[in-house]
């Protein structure tokens, strides 16, 4: 029986053509990855450092040509305190803010404070006990122009003084409907290292089916304040509000003072579509290589 075996010369040839579409495949693989694996950019902050209610009373502007995102204060609530703490919509009094284990290589980043006061201890007349002070910060999504699935949103150092829950998350939909984010993703938790920052007590929980912020009662850090920070993305196309409710029982005269937050990725770019481009040609380049090699084998 005789058997057909290529020359050394064509398998030489094929060695090094095997080799090509290796190093190809490798090259084209860290082109696409490295431009896929695109870090978040925080939307920077500005406001007009007013605290109370007010419409835009600061503004999110995206650096990566998204547009921008306004936020409104509003409370109503009878309360000898006021509705809204000192330090309200100063956003330089959390900035910068540093989440380095979730974003890292983000670097410091701003984000926008709302305080919210804690409820009246002196009840007024024709209230039988302390009234909780309801406040409501809106993020309007409208004016943002990116792709929302991929808009992280992050609240940070809620009130653990006071039980739980007493923050709760709703999104208003295309239609105006208003209800809770249970198609959200969850990104995780993480520490606000930055100056502005201080480290969580405890662990921020959120439910997606509800909106509901809580807390996990273990201690996260010794010396800790409230809770660390939370984020998710997954927000679905064509929402038109975040809006996020406290209902502060009574505590103190200075309020709850809470830091949010939005980062973005870049959409796919030509470098990351040249990528995968690249990598397609070389898989199918590579494929019918091998195929013309077997036939050869066969026919010879």
């Amino acid at each position: 029986m005789t058997t057909n075996r290529p020359s050394l010369t064509t398998a030489a040839m094929n060695f090094r053509i095997t080799r090509v579409c290796l190093i190809l495949t490798a090259v084209s693989w860290t082109i696409a990855s490295v431009a896929m694996a695109a870090p978040y950019t925080f939307m920077s902050v500005s406001g007009t450092n007013v605290p109370g209610n007010g419409i835009a009373v600061s503004t999110f502007t995206s650096g990566l040509s998204n547009g921008f995102i306004t936020v409104d204060h509003n409370s109503t609530t009878p309360n000898s305190l006021g509705n809204w703490g000192a330090q309200d919509n100063i956003n330089a009094a959390i900035n910068p803010s540093v989440f380095a284990t979730l974003f890292p290589g983000s670097g410091n980043v701003q984000g926008h404070l709302a305080q919210s006061m804690y409820g009246d201890p002196n009840p007024p007349a024709g209230f039988p006990a302390p009234v909780p002070n309801v406040t409501t910060v809106t993020f309007d999504l409208t004016t943002y122009t990116g792709y929302l699935p991929k808009l992280a949103f992050g609240i940070w150092n809620t009130t653990t003084e006071v039980g739980a829950p007493v923050y709760n998350v709703q999104l208003m939909n295309a239609s105006n409907v208003i209800g809770s984010p249970s198609m959200v993703n969850i990104l995780g938790n993480d520490d606000n290292t930055g100056t502005g920052g201080v480290l969580g007590l405890h662990q921020m929980i959120f439910a997606p089916s509800s909106g509901d912020i809580t807390f996990n009662n273990a201690i996260l850090h010794n010396g800790g304040i409230h809770t660390d920070a939370l984020f998710f993305d997954g927000i679905p196309t064509g929402t038109k509000q975040i809006i996020v409710t406290a209902t502060l029982p009574a505590l103190n005269n200075l309020g709850d003072g809470v830091g949010y937050y939005f980062a973005e990725t870049p959409e796919p770019s030509t470098f990351v579509l040249a990528g995968l481009g690249l990598l397609g040609l070389t898989a199918s380049a590579c494929r019918r290589r091998k195929l013309k090699t077997r036939m050869a084998r066969i026919h010879a």
